[in-house]
């Protein structure tokens, strides 16, 4: 029993942990002006979707149990992040680095033309690009998950340090680095505080003695 729990514990902290580490390979650059660093771009974008989704399972691992308002908040808002992160990272990640290498092999008319969409597509986008409406909604939903279950942990027993790492993982908003590292990380250090509070003692409690002084016995007599 204890060994799947340790296994399940690991499962879930490696989520965050392997998007933090991924996150080191996430560029400031626009698509556009990444050349030969498109694949590289293509291949973070694409291992976002895939953990977006472990770490919203993570999310949901830490708050298993608790109850109330908080909670029930932090977990309405975790399909919204979900949803609206994967928009954005479709759109102004994948399809925009999909335009870029095809791009990288056209001709020099052809490639001004198709980087000049790429452009657009990420920065004038207001719907699904860098700076848009979905980003903004993913970024909000996030802000509450890290917010309301920060309270959820107060509120079920978690101490100060624990609530303030789940409050700091608020900066993973913002997910390219160091912001969305620092943000991962954080998380991943309230997930394993709250687990290793949550667990109940492996200790037995102590067996009161069977015959206690005075009950059921009587003192010997000295022999004359």
């Amino acid at each position: 029993m204890n060994n799947n729990k340790t296994i399940k514990r690991v499962g879930m902290l490696s989520g965050p942990l392997a998007f933090a580490a991924l996150t080191l390979f996430h560029s400031h650059t626009s698509p556009s002006e990444l050349g030969e660093g498109i694949p590289r771009w293509i291949g973070v974008h694409s291992l976002q979707l895939v953990l977006s989704v472990w770490l919203a399972y993570c999310v949901w691992w830490i708050l298993d149990g608790i109850r109330g308002a908080a909670a029930q908040t932090a977990r309405a808002a975790l399909p919204i992040f979900l949803v609206f992160f994967s928009a954005t990272d479709a759109v102004a990640g994948l399809a925009t680095g999909w335009l870029t290498l095809t791009a990288n092999s056209q001709s020099a008319a052809d490639q001004a033309a198709t980087l000049r969409a790429v452009d657009s597509l990420f920065n004038d986008n207001w719907l699904t690009g860098s700076f848009s409406v979905a980003g903004s909604v993913g970024a909000t939903a996030w802000a509450v998950v890290a917010i309301a279950g920060a309270v959820a942990l107060r509120t079920a027993g978690a101490d100060r340090l624990t609530v303030a790492l789940m409050a700091v993982s608020l900066v993973f908003a913002n997910h390219p680095p160091p912001s969305g590292t620092i943000g991962l990380l954080a998380l991943c250090a309230a997930a394993y505080r709250w687990d290793r509070r949550r667990q109940p003692s492996s200790t037995p409690p102590p067996v009161p003695d069977s015959k206690p002084e005075g009950l059921g016995s009587q003192p010997s007599r000295p022999l004359a």
